[in-house]
């Protein structure tokens, strides 16, 4: 397979159960798509040459290209899982989990074409300290909050009702995730597991506002579990309304300062008042297309394409 710049092919960085990606190449397949799996990295070969240019090859069952970089026109990058190394000595297995990490993200970091969204810039705004600080920086409003690994600072927080929610993504597996909790009693040992505590604020509805570029999808949802809506997810009532003013002119404000193109965002509305909570920079987005026909997939893929 030999590509020109003109084909317009979207290298997509993925895993091999990523439904996601299934649903766009299937509903885009005049698109011309070239998918990597991350965690089924022993099928492909990728070798990156300096002779004396900086040279990508990409080989496959699917694909053989000599000079990657010049045959795509955008990548998007998604989550990246390893593969699984349990046939290897676990002595090596922090090594090489560590050098596939280094391999992908500097291929994808060293395109200097479109790319939604850069590993670099990922792993610096998912961060929530990161977002702590450029949200109040932006003059956004915010539940009170207290990062701290500190027994006694965290007992001094000096709100009715505390919510604790992790710092970085919530992952433990991949099928395991942390999320938003109540704190109902006294703080015991955290000085090695640093928490995020926030005030938690009686809300009258969330609004979960996924932005491409200057493109728009802000949806109010109700949700039974007043703490935090992804649980108990399939009983909670999700609209499509018009984004706030407020609301709007602060993701780009936030998207602008971090250099992102694409971002999903949490608020709480409570009296008329938007809270921001955080940005997922790379956040999920699938199950509202589904349940309310819009059409995110189809900014995402038109940006990539553009």
């Amino acid at each position: 397979m030999r590509n020109a710049k003109a084909m317009k092919n979207i290298l997509i960085i993925t895993s091999s159960y990523d439904k996601t990606i299934d649903y766009i190449i299937e509903k885009f397949s005049s698109t011309k798509f070239i998918r990597l799996n991350v965690d089924e990295l022993d099928k492909y070969k990728i070798s990156i040459i300096s002779n004396p240019r900086y040279i990508v090859s990409l080989k496959s069952s699917e694909y053989e290209i000599d000079n990657l970089f010049e045959s795509i026109h955008s990548i998007y990058y998604r989550k990246l899982f390893l593969p699984n190394l349990e046939n290897y000595d676990k002595n090596y297995h922090t090594y090489m989990q560590k050098e596939i990490y280094s391999f992908i993200v500097g291929l994808v970091d060293s395109f200097q074409g479109k790319v939604l969204t850069k590993p670099s810039i990922l792993r610096k705004v998912e961060n929530k300290i990161f977002q702590l600080k450029v949200s109040i920086d932006l003059g956004f409003l915010l539940p009170n909050s207290l990062i701290t690994n500190d027994n006694t600072q965290a007992n001094k927080f000096n709100v009715s009702k505390i919510i604790a929610k992790p710092l970085s993504t919530g992952k433990l597996t991949n099928t395991t995730a942390i999320h938003s909790n109540l704190i109902t009693e006294n703080v015991e040992d955290i000085a090695l597991t640093p928490i995020y505590f926030q005030e938690y604020i009686k809300k009258d509805y969330e609004l979960r506002i996924t932005v491409i570029k200057d493109v728009f999808y802000c949806v109010k949802i109700i949700a039974d579990n007043k703490i935090d809506w992804r649980e108990g997810e399939d009983n909670n009532l999700y609209e499509l309304i018009d984004t706030p003013e407020i609301v709007k002119q602060e993701c780009l404000d936030f998207l602008r300062a971090c250099g992102l193109e694409f971002g999903a965002f949490d608020y709480i509305v409570s009296d008329g008042k938007y809270y921001f909570l955080e940005c997922n920079p790379n956040g999920q987005w699938l199950w509202l297309e589904l349940k309310l026909g819009l059409d995110i997939s189809k900014s995402i893929v038109g940006y990539l394409n553009d």
